[in-house]
């Protein structure tokens, strides 16, 4: 059955000199979305989000998403995602893409004119929809980029028993996920065999709730991924009690190197990350998308006032977070502000006194305001057609 697409919009990343994914939003069955009060807002911040995921990628494609919404805060969860999967022939087995993946990598509608995947908003927690976050609100922006990444293909394809979702039975051949090409154990030890595709059945129980990483547990290893993360694995969610879409298919939130990550499973109140680390971008890259080049991070005095302030040009990849130093003599550094770079770009004012003669300036990255793990983002869902 199609589905008529009333309450339509597109969502153009606006980059001309790169290429960009474009996402098309269907707001027809969603109440929340179409609030006369509030959902006009709800979803141009839901676009806005769309928009830099979308500048993310060197691909020109379209995908097609349908919004769903719940007010329920009994329910546990802020917000879940899903994409839609073809069936693939009977006799295949190995790694399978997405609706969204596919349509993205080789232009292919897989799924004809249903939609390609789908995002579902909890409503009954407060959101902020702004880029400044208030401190007992949920950072909007940062959830929705969260759920679009697993809708394009960072999640995983074993249940907690060791099968596919397919029917497959129990350690024969079967059909995972192209995520799951990479699932390892510390030792970088994979857990599916690349020729028959079929899984490590004890050593995938020795590991799937074998908590804290990088000690144990579930572990990414592909190759763009391990270079961001000093050539080790990268640990993946495995709580000692397996969580049902949330272990497997996100980073370590038990791993402190891990912290500030924008694919952890849990989020607090406040400001949160909306840019991909470095990590994150390499598993983007591992499982088969090519990205669009990260400005260089640049700092320059715009202005100066003597005996007053100067003003610092600041300048890099957009929606990261930066510290900006300054010292007296090139030697000893002390930090001076934390800053987000929204749009990529930002323009900075610095006071200073009579006193000083010569200052030098520096920044570096950041992973931005810290926020501990406080509520699960809600499951990755899968939907078969």
């Amino acid at each position: 059955m199609r589905k008529a697409l009333s309450g339509l919009a597109v969502v153009v990343s606006g980059s001309l000199a790169m290429a960009d994914v474009t996402f098309v939003f269907d707001y027809s069955g969603s109440v929340e979305f179409n609030d006369p009060t509030l959902g006009a807002a709800r979803r141009a911040a839901l676009e806005d989000a769309a928009g830099k995921l979308g500048r993310v990628f060197d691909h020109t494609q379209t995908v097609n998403i349908e919004v769903t919404s719940v007010n329920d805060v009994n329910q546990g969860f802020l917000a879940s995602a899903y994409t839609e999967y073809a069936s693939p022939a009977l006799t295949f087995f190995g790694y399978w893409e997405g609706v969204v993946m596919d349509r993205i990598l080789t232009g292919v509608d897989a799924n004809g004119g249903l939609a390609d995947g789908g995002v579902e908003v909890n409503f009954g927690y407060t959101w902020d929809l702004d880029d400044d976050v208030s401190p007992g609100a949920y950072d909007f922006k940062s959830t929705i980029i969260h759920e679009l990444l697993h809708a394009v293909g960072f999640l995983s394809g074993v249940m907690f028993s060791g099968e596919d979702y397919w029917g497959d039975a129990l350690g024969d051949p079967s059909v995972w996920d192209v995520f799951d090409d990479y699932l390892c154990n510390s030792a970088g030890t994979p857990l599916i065999d690349d020729v028959t595709f079929e899984l490590d059945v004890p050593l995938w129980n020795s590991v799937r709730t074998g908590g804290a990483s990088p000690g144990s547990g579930l572990f990414f290893n592909g190759p763009m991924a391990m270079a961001a993360n000093g050539g080790q694995p990268v640990g993946l969610y495995s709580p000692g009690s397996w969580e049902e879409g949330s272990s497997g298919s996100h980073l370590d939130d038990d791993n402190p190197s891990l912290e500030g990550s924008l694919m952890l499973s849990g989020l607090a109140p406040g400001k949160y990350r909306r840019s991909l680390t470095d990590i994150e971008r390499g598993i983007l890259m591992d499982i088969g998308y090519s990205l669009n080049p990260l400005l260089d991070p640049a700092i320059e005095v715009t202005a100066v006032n003597p005996g007053t302030s100067v003003t610092l040009q600041l300048s890099g990849p957009e929606d990261r977070w930066y510290v900006i130093e300054v010292s007296e003599d090139l030697d000893d550094w002390d930090d001076l502000d934390t800053v987000e770079l929204l749009g990529g770009s930002v323009s900075v004012p610095v006071p200073i006194t009579v006193s000083d003669t010569k200052l030098f300036f520096r920044m570096r990255e950041t992973s931005g305001p810290p926020a501990p793990a406080f509520l699960r983002m809600g499951p990755v869902q899968r939907v078969k057609r």
